[in-house]
């Protein structure tokens, strides 16, 4: 702890304004509201495959990190004598393992394993880094919780990607409900609100996936190139994403209130909640893009 304690007084002493912009920025890029917008960006508008198979790994590491959180109960260095923490809002619940360098981790391993460039690979490295050392210089996290945010991130980016692709190609659906199911198991190690509420956000995925491949099957621009084209001439695609993109997350949000208003905060109706919400951005917001005619060929 000492050593740790050492790091963290480290960062504390090299900070000034230009580092707090630089380092508040990256610990941004990984909250719920940038990944939220960012995923269903790429699910809904750019490439339905690769949006399915990241948010599968980032629900996947939502899931382990907050087990593993509400397992341990380790406790955040905020607080502690000699340390100035920032931006504690955001440092909700425990502190290991750290939950932003793991989603930060899942989400760029994801990016580099699907586009295998240079340059994919050094962004992607650069904002995995860059979130960790964030939350030391933040001093919201131990070292420990960013260290292993890291390895986790990694082992279950790779492992819950190649999981999709698996099921994706043979659909193997069964395999998906076998991981809920393992999951649900944690029930009882962990008597945790917040870990009913990530379990419903992995059911609710696998549910819409399944309704969405086997029901409404509907279409991104490079769904069957492997790439993302960002340079079409094709003006209408612009149009018709935009309209998407504002559509489903209008929508999401209303969801999302009209659920927290008229459903209690108990823990079945939180698991409820959670699902009804991720199965609808999953299958509901694609099956309004098919109602309101934004699914043709383009």
């Amino acid at each position: 702890m000492d050593i740790q304690l050492s790091i963290l007084q480290f960062f504390q002493g090299v900070r000034s304004p230009i580092l707090d912009a630089i380092f508040l920025i990256f610990t941004i890029s990984t909250e719920l509201p940038v990944i939220v917008l960012i995923t269903t960006l790429m699910y809904w508008c750019l490439n339905k495959e690769y949006g399915q198979k990241i948010l599968f790994s980032l629900i996947g590491n939502i899931t382990v990190n907050t087990g593993i959180k509400e397992f341990f109960k380790a406790t955040r260095p905020i607080g502690t004598k000699g340390i100035k923490s920032m931006r504690v809002s955001t440092a909700t619940g425990y502190s290991f393992p750290s939950g932003h360098t793991q989603s930060a981790t899942s989400f760029w391993v994801s990016l580099i394993s699907i586009f295998k460039t240079s340059w994919v690979t050094l962004i992607g490295i650069t904002m995995i880094l860059g979130v960790g050392i964030s939350r030391l210089y933040l001093a919201v996290h131990w070292p420990i919780d960013v260290f292993c945010g890291w390895i986790f991130g990694i082992i279950v980016a790779i492992l819950f990607g190649k999981i999709f692709d698996y099921v994706h190609k043979n659909k193997k659906y069964w395999i998906l409900f076998l991981i809920v199911g393992l999951f649900a198991l944690g029930l009882f190690l962990v008597n945790s609100e917040t870990y009913i509420k990530v379990l419903g956000l992995l059911s609710g995925f696998v549910l819409g996936y399944i309704v969405e491949d086997n029901f409404i099957q509907f279409e991104t621009n490079d769904n069957n190139k492997g790439k993302i084209n960002f340079s079409s001439k094709k003006n209408n695609i612009i149009k018709i994403n935009i309209y998407r993109f504002l559509i489903g997350i209008i929508t999401l949000g209303a969801m999302y209130l009209g659920l927290k208003y008229i459903m209690p905060e108990d823990d079945i109706f939180n698991y409820i909640r959670y699902t009804i919400l991720v199965f609808y951005g999953v299958a509901g917001v694609p099956a309004l893009f098919k109602l309101f005619k934004l699914d043709k060929k383009y």
